[in-house]
């Protein structure tokens, strides 16, 4: 990747869920503290996605930026909401270059495994919205870390396209 801090943001989160996974697997998946971890395992995982995908844009349009482009990128992009959907993020790309968005977009369409990181970069969106809106996400530890493996591949594409 381009971007280390991301890179490094992304490794940490697979070594924590990975961590998650050791103590699920420990403990069991009938121990009642299970649903909790797998429930941290979700926020953590979507949230190292979406705060990737955010900083990717925001860190390249910031450097040799004015203090106001900067103040901008950080009220706006950086700890704005949004969720880390496809659409979103090919929102993000569109506002600030229109080339970034085709040129992301096409990458995706080529991939052979295009329908999977979609449906994982949704699935894990979707856990985190059900999470976070009171309801009880099916998702298990395993599924996290495929969701997430396969999300990390999106931000992967879009590093080497805000580059």
């Amino acid at each position: 990747m381009n971007n280390i801090t991301i890179k490094q943001e992304l490794d940490s989160c697979y070594a924590e869920l990975t961590h998650v996974k050791i103590i699920i697997d420990g403990l069991g998946l009938t121990s009642s503290i299970v649903p909790y971890l797998t429930k941290f395992a979700i926020i953590r995982a979507c949230g190292s996605i979406e705060l990737s995908f955010k900083n990717l844009i925001a860190d390249f349009c910031s450097y040799r930026g004015k203090r106001q482009v900067k103040r901008f990128l950080a009220r706006r992009i950086r700890n704005g909401p949004a969720n880390p959907s496809y659409d979103n993020i090919c929102r993000f790309l569109y506002d600030f270059d229109e080339d970034w968005k085709n040129q992301f977009k096409s990458k995706i369409s080529s991939n052979p495994d295009k329908s999977i990181l979609l449906t994982s970069l949704q699935s894990l969106v979707d856990a985190r919205n059900d999470f976070a809106h009171g309801g009880s996400p099916t998702a298990t530890i395993g599924d996290i870390l495929k969701y997430f493996d396969h999300s990390r591949k999106i931000i992967e594409i879009m590093d080497a396209v805000v580059s």
